[in-house]
């Protein structure tokens, strides 16, 4: 039964996944293939995952929520920084690492960001956040993927830096990826599965 179990659940995630992308680009206001061909990547993928955490854990209106967060990324990196055996396991370099890093000033003003005429995350504060996921060049592309295709909003503020505001569909799609896993794969301990 285990085995079956495995099998129907890695369809259901290709299935799934499949149709995450789908549902990306038949809601992407720019049907150029090329731009279909972006939103299929796994760049995409999980930084619609890590949308979809921030909202889930509401990180984008409760400050006080993004700054604990945020120290605990901190932390995450110093822990990293300082043990090579983990960031040899992981392929991550420390000068990316320390890229990721937020000062206290940083930390201050992703607060107050968030509390502007224009809330949300400044670019360069998703790009350390996301550190550990990918570098902060293949962040950029990908924010302006998402902005291309019609599913985040950058801000331009006068100090020249540029606020990401999601519109929310990149992590329905992304719930609807779990949801969709969830109801096709049997808990293996549910009494059905024992009869």
């Amino acid at each position: 039964m285990t085995q079956d179990t495995d099998i129907r659940t890695v369809e259901s995630l290709r299935r799934a996944k499949t149709d995450f992308h789908n549902n990306l680009c038949l809601a992407c206001k720019d049907d150029d293939p090329m731009m279909l061909q972006k939103l299929r990547s796994e760049n995409v993928f999980v930084l619609s995952e890590f949308l979809f955490l921030l909202r889930a854990f509401d990180l984008t209106t409760h400050p006080d929520r993004l700054e604990a967060y945020i120290l605990a990324h901190n932390a995450q990196l110093s822990d990293l920084i300082k043990t090579p055996e983990k960031r040899r396991l992981m392929g991550l370099e420390v000068p990316r690492l320390e890229r990721g890093v937020f000062s206290a000033l940083q930390i201050q003003k992703a607060k107050a960001n968030l509390l502007s005429a224009t809330p949300g995350l400044d670019q360069a504060d998703v790009q350390r956040l996301t550190i550990m996921l990918f570098s902060p060049e293949t962040g950029r592309r990908v924010i302006e993927t998402l902005e291309a295709a019609g599913f985040i909003d950058r801000v331009m503020t006068p100090y020249q830096s540029k606020i990401v505001q999601s519109r929310g569909q990149a992590e329905d799609f992304f719930g609807r990826y779990l949801a969709q896993i969830r109801a096709e794969v049997p808990n293996p301990l549910s009494p059905k599965e024992t009869l």
